[in-house]
């Protein structure tokens, strides 16, 4: 959206209700597959800190485009919710507590990589690897000596996929 690229216009449509009838009760015909387009309901505004949905009229539309290009990123409504995102709890090892998944994403910001960027796939991929190598190739007898093992080794043997995440996914500035 030109002027606000922080807020997303969804136009939504109804969903069609089926017809709850009892057996072979249907009154009418049922329709062909050539299905009519179905009329706006509502028009919702995703801003930043919050939700405006409008209800359907003629100008429903133009008015969501209005905000949704206006600079308004909605100061007004609020914050929500007081907690953090529960995708950056995960990342971080907090939600459920997993002191692998701590020290991975540790190691990801030392190497200059934002963790919180990761498809959620290559993420776990990866600590899975930091596991074979903690629990395999590891020789130290505590866990912090393993883990730092296993983050020496997995720079050693991860160096391709390290240096593209380095580049895709690069940690924001301070």
């Amino acid at each position: 959206h030109v002027g606000n690229p922080k807020a997303v216009v969804s136009l939504r449509r109804p969903r069609r209700r089926r017809l709850q009838r009892a057996f072979g009760s249907s009154s009418r015909p049922r329709e062909p597959h050539g299905r009519k387009a179905m009329p706006l309901l509502r028009a919702t505004i995703v801003l930043r800190v919050g939700t405006i949905v409008l209800p359907a009229a003629d100008g429903a539309t133009a008015l969501a485009r209005r905000v949704a290009c206006s600079g308004n990123t909605g100061q007004g409504l609020g914050q929500r919710r007081t907690f953090t995102n529960w995708w950056h709890k995960w990342v971080d090892g907090k939600n459920p507590d997993s002191p692998p998944a701590v020290v991975v994403s540790k190691f990801l910001r030392s190497e200059g990589i934002d963790p919180y960027r990761l498809p959620r796939d290559e993420l776990e991929d990866f600590r899975n690897k930091f596991l074979m190598e903690a629990r395999w190739f590891a020789k130290a007898e505590d866990d912090d000596g393993k883990y730092g093992e296993a983050c020496e080794l997995l720079k050693a043997k991860r160096s391709a996929i390290l240096d593209r995440w380095r580049d895709q996914h690069p940690l924001p500035p301070p």
